[in-house]
């Protein structure tokens, strides 16, 4: 007869045995997976490092066509806007140092920039439309019709009339425009640099600023739409416009170039121009495309939509005068 004891060793000795095999096959596991996980970790660092070095050429490159650009941007506008005329009108946001690189690109151009007016941000708040309406009423001339809709649409229509007008039509007196101006600016909704326009333009560019993500979705909308119909107004009254910003991303609802692109009625008669600020806070590009899409416009009535961005061309210089 076996002894109990004999089945207690024989026990021990199987979870020893198991013990043992869970040990050893652990060990050989672990050693495998983490054999594993180094070679995936030195494969992933090589290629962050590959992808690093391609970044680093793609910006020195980059960086190279941004410099090479700059160079030749008054190669590139000279003579295309002699003897014209050009109110400049940022929205709010719009960064000045770029606002003075555009002034400079159209003086480059041969373009005078009569008026340099920059939005400020009540101009487009929904709470200071009931004071703008009331502005617009009382700046209106007796011979202005002002158009339906709020405060900031009738004193977009009273702005363009201002600041611009088509060879050969009637101009506002500068006692008006000047009232006017100082209105706004005293309201604070805009801000003039420089002098008072002592004429009208016959050319205008609005440019717009980078899509913002503050604020109610609809609200951003509202007042992206306001800044086109400004533009369409800005339009009306001249012989050539252009609407430029920073290129927007698809499907980006806050952006007031891809509102203005969406208008069919805008982009029947006003270019526009997209740039890349992301990169260069000094896109030489776009402004180079600023003055031949408003050279084209002159002098062929072609528009489009031109810049950097995608399915984006730039306009074709016309031949200089």
């Amino acid at each position: 007869m076996i002894d109990f004891r004999y089945h207690i060793v024989s026990i021990v000795a199987v979870f020893l045995a198991l013990a043992l095999g869970l040990f050893l096959g652990s060990t050989t596991l672990q050693s495998t997976v983490t054999h594993n996980l180094d070679n995936q970790a030195k494969r992933v660092t090589g290629e962050y490092k590959h992808t690093e070095a391609i970044n680093g050429q793609l910006r020195a490159s980059l960086g190279d066509e941004q410099a090479l650009t700059k160079e030749i941007e008054p190669f590139a506008v000279e003579d295309r806007l002699t003897g014209d005329a050009v109110a400049l009108v940022s929205a709010p946001g719009v960064d000045g140092s770029l606002v003075k690189s555009v002034v400079n690109t159209l003086q480059l151009a041969g373009a005078t920039v009569t008026a340099n007016v920059a939005l400020q941000s009540a101009y487009i708040d929904p709470t200071q439309d009931a004071e703008l309406g009331q502005l617009a009423t009382s700046l209106a001339l007796p011979n202005h019709t002002l158009p339906n809709g709020n405060g900031a649409t009738k004193v977009s229509s009273i702005l363009a009339d201002v600041l611009l007008a088509r060879p050969g039509h009637r101009t506002v007196s500068r006692s008006h425009v000047n009232e006017t101006l100082n209105a706004l600016s005293d309201g604070k909704f805009i801000s003039v640099s420089g002098n008072l326009p002592n004429r009208p333009a016959n050319m205008a560019v609005l440019l717009l600023a980078d899509p913002t993500s503050s604020g109610a979705a609809n609200i951003v909308q509202t007042q992206n739409t306001e800044l086109v119909t400004l533009a369409k107004d800005l339009r009306g009254s001249s012989s050539a416009a252009v609407v430029a910003g920073p290129d927007p991303t698809p499907g980006n609802s806050a952006s007031a170039l891809a509102t203005a692109r969406n208008d069919s009625t805008l982009t029947k008669n006003t270019s526009t121009v997209d740039f890349d600020t992301s990169s260069s806070p000094d896109p030489a590009a776009g402004r180079i495309a600023i003055v031949l899409a408003l050279a084209d416009a002159a002098s062929s009535g072609t528009v489009g939509a031109y810049g950097l961005g995608e399915n984006q061309v730039l306009p074709s210089p016309s031949p200089s005068p």
